[in-house]
C-alpha cells in the first residue's frame, strides 16, 4: 500500500506535561472547531474487554472528557508512551509526577493500559543529530510526533539522538552501565501493580522511530522483556507495534535472530504478544495479519496473540479535516464503515485486541478521531459502539468471500450467528442467504435495528456499493494509483440469528468394519437439530489407541469424507455437529468407530504347464514346441527383494501388499519369462494361474577370449 500519511501512536502528553516547548517543537494553535455532532448510542457497560484506543487520557483544564466518552464508546483499553527522555530526563533523575497521576486516573476509570516504553534521551543516545548524517524526513504537519528538531529553512524534521539506539544496550540487562535495561526496569517496577502490559518501542522498522538495525532492535527488545520479567513476572511485553509498510521484511529478521538467539526457547522468544499497526484498507486487518501469523509459525511463535495496536483511517472533507480528497483518506461515513469492516476482519484473523487510532484528533492535521476536538462525535464513533455491541465473544469465526460481498461470521456469539456482510465493489450487490431461524435482526452502522423473516428458506440484503476509491492524477507522473481500487466496502450489515431453545445438535458417526483393505475409506456420519439445523460437521481422527485426537475435517457440511490412512495403522474417528448460530456439539469422550488399514493378501500361484514358446505367441504348438519339466520360480518386490524363496516347482503361496508392483522371474534351461504384478485393493485373497505358461528362449551371445602369449 502506498503509504501517504504518517500514522502512529507516539504522542507526547500535549498540554498535559506541557512538553512540546521544552523539546524543541512548535506549539500548536489549534482554531475552535465546529463539526456537526452524530447521535451515539446509550453508553457500553458490558464489553468483552478486546477492544481499545489510543490517546484517550487527554484533558481540558480538569478532568479527563475524552477518556469517559472512549469508555462510553465501549473502549476498555487505553495505549499510549511513557517516554524515557521525560521520565529520565538526566541519567538516575527521575520524573515520576505526571505519569503517577496519568496512571492513577486511568486506574479509577477502569482502563487497562498498554505502556509504549520509547525514545532515547540525549544523556544516554549513542548517536547525536549530527551523527547522522543530515538524514532528515520529509516534514509533514505533525509538531506532535516526536522529540525531533524542526529546520524551518528546508521544511523538514532531522532524525534526532531520541530514534538512536541507547548507550550499553548489549551489556547485561541488569549491568549499571545498560541504561535501557535500568529504565525499562525502574519504569515497570513502579507501575507494575497497574500496568501490565508493555511495549518496547513502536514502530522500529521506520528509521523515524529507529535508527539501530534489525539486530540492534532485537536486543533491545531482549533486554526490555528481560528487565519486565525481572520486575513483574506476570506482565506482559509486547513486539513493538510494526509499521509494516516501511519494511514487510523486518519483524521477519527480527525473529530469525531471536529465534537463533540460546536463551529464546527459555524467555518465550522474547516477547508475549506480537502488535502490528493497520490503516485505510480493513482488508489488511484480515491478509496481512494472517500473512505475518504464518511467518511468525516458521519461528515457532505463532502461539503467541497478535493485538492490533493501532488501525484506523483519516477523514477527508469534515470539518477542519483536509480538503479535497486524498488517497488513504475517507468521508466521515467511510470511516465508520471502516471500523466495523476492520473489527469484523480482525476477529476473521484471530486478533486478539483491537485499538482504534484514535480516540480524538487532538494536536494532529489529519484527523482520525472517534471524536473532535470540540467534543462532537463522527459516525465512526457509533459505529465502533456498534461493533463493540454486537461482534462479541464468538466460539469461532469464518469469513468468505461470496461474489461481491464479503461475509464474516461470528459463530456462538451471546446473541446468537453474527453476521457482518459488506459489498467490496462499486455496485450496489443483492446477497441471498439461507435462513438459520424464524426471524433475523439486521444492525445498520448507526445502531439502527428491524427484524425481518426469511422467504422461501432465505434472507435478501441489498448491500450499497463501495466508494472509497484512490485519487487517480493525470498531472502527477509518480501517481501510479488506480481509481477502480476500493479501499474501504460499502455500508456494512449486521444480521443476527438466534434459537428460541439454545439446544445444542446431535450427531453419531457410522461404524466402521473391523478392516479395510485400502488406504482410502469412506467415513460417515449423520446429525439433527430441532431449530436452525445441522450446518456443518467437525471430525476428527487419531492414529492408535494412543495417539492424538487431530483435525480431519473443520465445518463440513457433507456426511462422508474419503479418509487416507497407512498401511497396518489402526484409526479412531469422532464427530460433533455444529447447527446454524454456532452452538457446538460436545466431543464423544470415546471414538465412535474404529477400524484397521489392512493391505496384506494372500496370493496363489500356480500354472499347470510350462512350455517353450519358441515363437512367443503364448500358444503351444505340440509339432515344433517342447513341454518344460520345471522351472525356477522367483518373485520380487519393487524394491528387488525377494518375497519368497527362489523355489523350483510349478507353484508358491506368498504374503503380498496391495497396490505394490511385483516381478516374477521364470527360469528353465535357456527359456525365460518376466511377469509383473500389481494386486487390487479390496480383496484378501489373488489367485493367479495358467494352464499353460510360455518361457521365451534366451539368446546367449558369447564374445571370443584373446589371450596374450609370452611372446
Amino acid at each position: 500500500m502506498k503509504r501517504t500519511i504518517i500514522a502512529s501512536a507516539t504522542v507526547l502528553f500535549g498540554g498535559v506535561l506541557a512538553l512540546l516547548p521544552a523539546l524543541g517543537l512548535p506549539a500548536l494553535g489549534l482554531p475552535a472547531l465546529a463539526g456537526s455532532s452524530d447521535a451515539a448510542l446509550p453508553p457500553i457497560t458490558q464489553t468483552d474487554g478486546r477492544a481499545g484506543a489510543c490517546y484517550s487520557f487527554y484533558h481540558e483544564g480538569s478532568g479527563r472528557p475524552y477518556l469517559q466518552m472512549a469508555y462510553d464508546a465501549g473502549s476498555r483499553w487505553d495505549r499510549f508512551d511513557f517516554s524515557w527522555p521525560v521520565i529520565e530526563p538526566s541519567n538516575n533523575s527521575w520524573n515520576f509526577g505526571p505519569h503517577d497521576t496519568l496512571v492513577n486516573d486511568l486506574v479509577a476509570a477502569d482502563v487497562n493500559m498498554v505502556g509504549i516504553l520509547l525514545w532515547t534521551p540525549d544523556w544516554a543516545a549513542t548517536q547525536s543529530d549530527a551523527g547522522l548524517d543530515g538524514r532528515s524526513l520529509d516534514r509533514r504537519p505533525f509538531g506532535w510526533y516526536a522529540p525531533a528538531p524542526h529546520d524551518p529553512a528546508l521544511d523538514q524534521i532531522v532524525l534526532s539522538a531520541a530514534s538512536s539506539p541507547p548507550q550499553g544496550l548489549y551489556l547485561a540487562w541488569d549491568d549499571p552501565n545498560n541504561h535501557w535495561g535500568n529504565y525499562v526496569y525502574t519504569v515497570v517496577s513502579r507501575y507494575k501493580n497497574q500496568v501490565k502490559h508493555w511495549e518496547m518501542w513502536n514502530e522500529p522498522e521506520w528509521t523515524y522511530f529507529w535508527t539501530g538495525t534489525s539486530t540492534d532492535y532485537k536486543q533491545l527488545l531482549k533486554v526490555g522483556y528481560q528487565a519486565t520479567k525481572a520486575a513483574c513476572p506476570d506482565c506482559t511485553v509486547l513486539f513493538g507495534g510494526l509499521h509494516y509498510w516501511a519494511n514487510q521484511d523486518y519483524y521477519w529478521w527480527v525473529l530469525s535472530q531471536l529465534h537463533s538467539d540460546p536463551d529464546a526457547a527459555a524467555n518465550n522468544h522474547f516477547f508475549d504478544v506480537m502488535s502490528v499497526h493497520m490503516y485505510s484498507r480493513p482488508e489488511n486487518a484480515y491478509s496481512v495479519i494472517t500473512s505475518i501469523r504464518a511467518r511468525m509459525a516458521n519461528y515457532g511463535v505463532d502461539d503467541h496473540p497478535i493485538w492490533l495496536t493501532e488501525t484506523g483511517v483519516p477523514v477527508w472533507g469534515d470539518a477542519p479535516a483536509y480538503n479535497p480528497k486524498y488517497d488513504y483518506a475517507a468521508t466521515r461515513d467511510e470511516a465508520a464503515a471502516y471500523v466495523i469492516q476492520s473489527y469484523a476482519n480482525a476477529w476473521a484473523a484471530g486478533v486478539e485486541r483491537y485499538f482504534f487510532f484514535r480516540t480524538n484528533d487532538q494536536d494532529m492535521t489529519e484527523y482520525f478521531g472517534l471524536i473532535r476536538n470540540d467534543k462532537s462525535l463522527r459516525p465512526s464513533y457509533t459505529a465502533y459502539q456498534v461493533a463493540v455491541t454486537y461482534l462479541v465473544t464468538p466460539t469461532f469465526v469464518t469469513r468468505k468471500v461470496e461474489g461481491s460481498a464479503m461475509r464474516v461470521t461470528l459463530w456462538d456469539t451471546p446473541r446468537g450467528r453474527v453476521d457482518v456482510l459488506w459489498n467490496h465493489t462499486p455496485t450496489a450487490t443483492v446477497y441471498v442467504r439461507p435462513a438459520a431461524g424464524v426471524t433475523a435482526t439486521v444492525v445498520d452502522r448507526w445502531g439502527n435495528t428491524s427484524v425481518v423473516a426469511p422467504v422461501a428458506g432465505v434472507h435478501t440484503f441489498t448491500l450499497p456499493g463501495a466508494t472509497a476509491n484512490l485519487v487517480d492524477d493525470p498531472g502527477d507522473p509518480d501517481d501510479s494509483d488506480d481509481p477502480n481500487d476500493y479501499i474501504i466496502g460499502g455500508d456494512p450489515l449486521i444480521v443476527i440469528e438466534a434459537e428460541t431453545l439454545n439446544e445444542l445438535p446431535t450427531s453419531t458417526l457410522h461404524a466402521l468394519p473391523e478392516l479395510v483393505y485400502s488406504t482410502t475409506f469412506t467415513v460417515t456420519w449423520e446429525g439433527w437439530d430441532s431449530e436452525s439445523g445441522v450446518w456443518a460437521y467437525d471430525v476428527q481422527a487419531r492414529d492408535g489407541e494412543s495417539g492424538e485426537w487431530e483435525d480431519w475435517l473443520l465445518m463440513e457440511p457433507a456426511t462422508s469424507g474419503q479418509f487416507t490412512g497407512e498401511d497396518g495403522h489402526t484409526y479412531y474417528f469422532r464427530c460433533r455437529a455444529v447447527d446454524g448460530v454456532g452452538h457446538r456439539e460436545a466431543w464423544p469422550a470415546l471414538p465412535e468407530a474404529q477400524t484397521t488399514v489392512d493391505l496384506t493378501k494372500t496370493l496363489y500361484f500356480s500354472a499347470a504347464t510350462f512350455f517353450a514358446d519358441d515363437d512367443q505367441d503364448g500358444v503351444f504348438s505340440p509339432a515344433s514346441e517342447i513341454t518344460l519339466t520345471q522351472a525356477t520360480l522367483r518373485l520380487l518386490d519393487a524394491s528387488g527383494h525377494d518375497v519368497i524363496s527362489p523355489t523350483v516347482g510349478n507353484a508358491f503361496t506368498a504374503t503380498v501388499e496391495a497396490g505394490q508392483l511385483y516381478t516374477l522371474l521364470l527360469e528353465s534351461g535357456d527359456y525365460m519369462r518376466i511377469l509383473t504384478f500389481s494386486f487390487p485393493y479390496g480383496e484378501t485373497v489373488c489367485v493367479v494361474s495358467y494352464s499353460e505358461l510360455g518361457l521365451w528362449p534366451v539368446t546367449r551371445v558369447y564374445l571370443p577370449m584373446a589371450v596374450k602369449g609370452d611372446g
